[in-house]
């Protein structure tokens, strides 16, 4: 794997601003299923190379990272 330090940068920078965004809500379910999706993500992008590493990469983490936790949101019951 190539640059795994800046893989984790990113990982904690996504996981950081995922913390603040969710204010009481535990966002660890959906966040775990997402690093797990992120980091075979970026083992797939290193055989095949379509995304440029990091920025296209970064981007492409951070709509996965939101649409899995968005994913996980509307799933959850309301809270009257």
């Amino acid at each position: 794997m190539k640059s795994p330090f800046v893989l984790f940068i990113i990982m904690a920078l996504l996981l950081g601003s995922c913390s603040v965004i969710a204010g009481g809500v535990s966002h660890w379910p959906a966040s775990l299923v997402a690093v797990v999706v992120i980091i075979a993500m970026k083992l797939w992008n290193d055989r095949v190379k379509i995304l440029a590493w990091p920025m296209e990469f970064l981007l492409a983490a951070g709509v996965t990272m939101i649409v899995i936790n968005l994913a996980r949101l509307y799933m959850l019951p309301m809270a009257y």
